[in-house]
Order: structure tokens, then sequence, then C-alpha cells
């Protein structure tokens, strides 16, 4: 193989890795969620305590309804301990969605996850684990 048959075929594997990792998000996931995308979520700080105040946000755009009530954003902990509705957004995925949250006195240290508590499942079949928007965290001492 010639030396710019090689380049070429770099270029060729490099630019399907790179349009590969513009399609995952939203699209990547027709089946999950009422407009076939699953929103990607993160929380900062990613550290801190139970009674702190962290943010849970995403800049993906995903085009469903926000649900009567706005989204419920749900917090667990590896022990088991699980908040429901701790804060709500009315606000829509339209790239800057965000929420503070403060985190319960009861988490215990640990793993942590944020999660959209009202996230519409209806699309995954049940013998299925489909994704659903989240968030991690680690709860310290």
């Amino acid at each position: 193989m010639s030396t710019r048959n090689r380049a070429r075929g770099v270029a060729a594997v490099l630019l399907l890795i790179v349009g590969a990792t513009a399609l995952t998000g939203c699209s990547a996931s027709p089946e999950y969620g009422p407009s076939g995308c699953v929103p990607r979520f993160t929380v900062t700080p990613d550290t801190a305590r139970a009674g702190d105040t962290v943010t849970f946000s995403t800049t993906d755009e995903c085009g469903v309804d926000v649900p009567e009530g706005g989204w419920r954003i749900e917090v667990s902990d590896d022990g088991g301990v699980r908040d429901d509705d701790i804060a709500r957004s009315t606000d829509t995925f339209d790239g800057s969605w965000s929420a503070s949250v403060r985190l319960p006195g009861d988490l215990r240290p640990g793993d942590g996850m944020l999660t959209i508590g009202n996230w519409d499942y209806s699309s995954c079949p049940d013998n299925a684990s489909c994704a659903g928007p989240f968030g991690n965290l680690t709860i310290t001492d």
C-alpha cells in the first residue's frame, strides 16, 4: 500500500470515528424517550457532602415535552437511600438546561446519582434495560 493510500485510509477511519462520536447522546438512542433522545447529564461539583447544593445540567438538546408539574429530580446513594422530588424544573432541554439541587442530609458517603424521576420509559421493551437521564457524583463525609 502506498503512503498516499495509507494516509487516505487513516483519514477515512478518523472521519468515521469523528462522525460516530458526533452521533452519540440524543440521536444515538432512537428507541428511548418520546422523541428518541436521552440527554447526557453532569453534576457539578461531582464531589459533594450531604446537605450541599450541586448543579444538575445538560448541554444536549432534546425535544421532549415537559411533563405537567415539571421534571422531578431524584437523588440516590449506593446504600439504598433514595429521595424523590428533591427539585423540579419546568425548563426544556434546549442545550442550556440546569437545576440547583440541595442534597438531602441523610445520604451515605460513596457513589451517588441524580436522575429525572418522571422520564418516560414507555417505549422501552419489558425485557430490556433502557437508558434514562442521570448524572453521577461522589458523596463525601
